[in-house]
């Protein structure tokens, strides 16, 4: 099994877990901490060639990167629906803040909320618990959050 398809097969596989969570309603940290494994190896398996040898770089922050590698390639936007080049640029970049936000959830990334870990803003403020956060960027009824799952959901059905 190539890298690319084992990062594929992974991201999948976390993806069915995120859908699961959401169905059985548990907290939502759980559901965002899958969302942010399943994009980060989403966009692994973007932006390694199948022919690579060598893994790609350890880091939690990859889905930007892979989005936007996503824009130039004309098989994924016709794979994603899209006809046009400037409407698929323009989907992609839109998505991209929120995509930010996602790897910035990996707690070694966070300074602050994240899913996995409790969390102080400063030393006289509470200790958070993520179980007890509310993580509204992430607001499953927000246009953009819709859209990119849709995007994460389709790729993963649409990549080989």
């Amino acid at each position: 099994m190539s890298w690319r398809s084992a990062f594929l097969l992974q991201a999948r596989s976390d993806n069915n877990i995120r859908q699961q969570l959401n169905v059985a309603k548990v907290e939502y940290c759980h559901q965002l901490h899958y969302l942010q494994m399943v994009t980060e190896k989403l966009a692994k398996a973007l932006v390694t060639p199948e022919n690579a040898t060598q893994p790609p770089a350890f880091s939690h922050a990859m889905f930007v990167s892979g989005l936007k590698a996503m824009k130039g390639r004309p098989d994924i936007r016709r794979l994603l629906g899209y006809d046009s080049f400037e409407q698929f640029r323009a989907a992609i970049n839109s998505l991209l803040p929120l995509a930010d936000k996602i790897e910035r959830l990996a707690p070694a990334l966070a300074n602050g909320p994240n899913p996995e870990y409790p969390w102080q803003t400063n030393l006289n403020s509470p200790v958070v618990a993520p179980v007890e956060f509310s993580f509204a960027d992430f607001d499953l009824r927000k246009p953009q959050m819709a859209k990119l799952l849709q995007i994460i959901d389709r790729l993963l059905v649409v990549l080989t």
